[in-house]
């Protein structure tokens, strides 16, 4: 519990307007290649994804209803890629935009996969503040030494990293470290 974008944090008298897409579970087109389309397209038995029944052909998804017969589909779309390639999406049912990744809904336990945009959706990086930010980039450097804590100390140096690159590193930790603490709130 307490994951980035939970609480208040720094940004006491900020209100959430959307959800997160993280929070939902999602199909991904590019788990669907051409060439495995293609062996599915000829059987009868369909496919368990996120816990919804799908029957999965060439140029389309079927998905079922839990213990009905009532189903929508989803379509594929491929566009060129570069070097005779192709890239696969799928059409939102509701919009009819290419996606590439749809998220799960149940309405009355029926499941509709559609897109963050009619989801109404944000990403948990689009809810952050400048501080959080500045935060997030320090813990992601952070990250690239191993360390647990903002103090980094000279034996944190990783395994075939330069010492110039160590101590530009070190530094860039320490500059956001300071500028956090410009947008923090005054207790009075």
């Amino acid at each position: 519990m307490g994951g980035i974008g939970s609480g208040t944090g720094i940004r006491p008298n900020r209100k959430r307007t959307k959800e997160f897409v993280e929070a939902f579970s999602s199909i991904d087109a590019c788990s669907f290649p051409f060439s495995s389309r293609k062996l599915f397209s000829n059987s009868s038995e369909g496919v368990t994804i996120q816990g919804v029944a799908i029957k999965i052909f060439e140029d389309k998804l079927r998905v079922y209803e839990p213990d009905s017969d009532c189903f929508y589909e989803i379509s594929f779309s491929l566009t060129p890629a570069h070097y005779g390639n192709y890239r696969h999406w799928f059409r939102c049912p509701k919009c009819n935009h290419r996606r590439r990744k749809l998220s799960l809904i149940r309405m009355d336990g029926f499941p509709l996969f559609l897109c963050r945009c009619c989801l109404n959706l944000a990403y948990q990086s689009q809810n952050r503040t400048e501080g959080d930010q500045l935060i997030h980039k320090k813990w992601q450097l952070l990250h690239i030494l191993n360390c647990n804590s903002e103090y980094v100390p000279d034996t944190a140096k990783p395994k075939n990293m330069h010492w110039e690159t160590f101590f530009m590193l070190r530094g860039k930790i320490e500059e956001f470290h300071a500028e956090s603490f410009e947008f923090a709130p005054t207790l009075k």
